[in-house]
């Protein structure tokens, strides 16, 4: 979606503190990883993931889910610079998969670029995906035609033709400016974006959205890397917020690198950004590496590490 329209610039103001340094992926939860993982190999030509390393004992408390064990696998599509983690939880744990709305606070989508947008429509369908676009082909927007389909979990995915293959990511959310608040304080992004609201008939047809729903945008590029992250909301939409619990199949996350993670986690509480993972306190996952899930403003999941 970076292509619907030229920018009126809006950058927050304040100087932004120097705390994500980098990114290592954009994740989502899976309700059976070998299927996912076979859906994504057939439908983009990724590349088969290595095989899914023991279970972490540090998990439990980073999920603050007592019993969860842990299944990756890592995709990476090209020209993208993050990689697309697929999670799958197992243990005697309860899970409640979701698919929310395009536009639902805390709707994430993972935006693959092609080159032929017509060929990867057809290669998605045919491993699987359903379409979500309202008249079921790709919409002609401005400057660029896409399509939006979901996954075999239900998670939303769009395809957007582009002379150079890529990856990048959107969110929907419930107030723009309250977002990026969040993330420009708490986290350091520099975020531009449309100031006001605008209505487009291709968006409502490629989202499924009811027609003549305003929007706006912001995006940022995710400090210390080249991912483009975007920020969608929407107008007059009375959407349920997508919050899920980290294991549950559909949820979505995003994994930032921190250079002072005990600094940000006084920040963060001090300003009242839930925290999932247990007791509060960030998890050693590794003899180098701490993390933590916190929530953005929309229930969008955060895993905050730092490596030593």
């Amino acid at each position: 979606m970076r292509f619907l329209a030229p920018f009126v610039l809006t950058v927050m103001s304040g100087a932004a503190p120097a705390q994500t340094i980098g990114m290592n992926d954009w994740i989502h939860a899976t309700a059976n990883l070998d299927r996912t993982v076979q859906f994504y190999v057939q439908a983009f030509g990724l590349e088969s993931p290595a095989p899914p390393r023991p279970p972490n004992p540090a998990v439990p408390a980073l999920l603050n889910v007592p019993g969860a064990k842990l299944q990756v696998a890592m995709l990476r599509f090209p020209g993208s610079p993050f990689g697309f983690e697929l999670t799958n939880f197992g243990g005697d744990i309860e899970l409640h998969p979701g698919q929310p709305h395009p536009w639902d606070p805390g709707a994430a989508t993972l935006i693959v670029e092609t080159p032929n947008i017509d060929a990867a429509l057809a290669a998605v369908k045919k491993a699987g995906a359903s379409v979500v676009t309202r008249s079921g082909v790709p919409v002609k927007m401005r400057d660029a035609r896409m399509v939006v389909v979901r996954d075999p979990d239900g998670y939303l995915i769009e395809l957007v033709e582009s002379p150079e293959p890529g990856a990048s990511m959107g969110l929907a959310v419930r107030d723009i400016q309250e977002t990026a608040k969040f993330y420009h304080e708490m986290l350091g992004f520099d975020l531009h974006g449309l100031a006001e609201f605008q209505s487009d008939t291709d968006l409502s047809d490629a989202l499924d959205l009811p027609s003549g729903v305003p929007h706006r945008m912001m995006t940022a590029v995710v400090p210390g890397t080249q991912a483009l992250m975007q920020f969608w909301e929407f107008k007059r939409l009375d959407g349920a917020t997508f919050r899920r619990q980290v294991p549950d199949p559909g949820t979505p996350a995003i994994a930032l690198r921190v250079s002072d993670l005990d600094g940000l986690l006084r920040r963060l509480k001090g300003a009242g950004t839930p925290v999932i993972s247990a007791g509060g306190l960030p998890a050693q996952f590794s003899p180098t590496i701490r993390n933590i899930f916190v929530e953005d403003p929309n229930g969008f999941k955060i895993e905050l590490y730092e490596q030593k």
